[in-house]
């Protein structure tokens, strides 16, 4: 077993990219098997932005998945994934990546016990598909109470991997008033308005399949 230990956190700090280059990373680093959530209109505007197929249940069809998955690029990332779109997550919508281009979490933790063989290569297939990132990785033990255990780097289109030196930024712990406001106000699974998920959507659509 590796020694990132089970449920690492997730610290990651970094030069800001444009809201445009947000767009493509948030699409794209999204994972479509988890834009289902409790709010069931988000839901409906998320299939529907992202051109998804509601299936028996109400969740997208694995085909309209699959085209829409090779339709955008979705990088299809296991752990290093964003869920700035949607997410039933109890803080609420999260990822190393926001709308305004800020670079940047310290709040949520990430896969199951971690191996550095996959997020090698899922950072280095990030940075191959935005060359424009600037940003440093790391990953503290034990739910983020522990020490550093793994750092990657990220700049020029290439990811490589360091020896951990001390936290880059501080781990930031959810509040109740966080995780009321999820839970009780409305919106609380919601990460954008509509209009900016559907401009993200076809500005990443045309780019991948620009008009002839």
């Amino acid at each position: 077993m590796d020694d990132l230990t089970k449920w690492p956190r997730l610290l990651v700090t970094g030069q800001p990219v444009t809201p445009e280059q947000a767009d493509e990373i948030l699409v794209r680093t999204a994972n479509p098997y988890l834009l289902d959530v409790n709010d069931k209109e988000w839901t409906a505007t998320v299939h529907a932005a992202f051109r998804l197929e509601p299936g028996r249940y109400g969740n997208a069809t694995m085909d309209s998945i699959l085209a829409v998955a090779e339709e955008l690029g979705l990088l299809g990332l296991p752990t290093l994934y964003t869920s700035r779109i949607a997410s039933s997550w109890i803080g609420g919508p999260h990822g190393w990546c926001d709308w305004d281009g800020t670079i940047g979490c310290a709040n949520y933790n990430i896969g199951k016990w971690p191996d550095r063989e996959t997020l090698l290569e899922e950072w280095q297939r990030i940075a191959a598909e935005f060359p424009y990132l600037d940003l440093t990785a790391q990953l503290l033990a034990d739910e983020g109470t522990g020490k550093v255990v793994g750092q990657w780097r990220v700049l020029n289109g290439q990811a490589a991997e360091e020896s951990p030196g001390s936290p880059i930024t501080h781990p930031v712990e959810l509040d109740q008033d966080d995780m009321f406001a999820r839970v009780l106000l409305p919106g609380g699974e919601r990460g954008v308005s509509p209009q900016r998920l559907e401009t993200a959507i076809e500005r990443v659509r045309q780019a991948r399949n620009p008009v002839r």
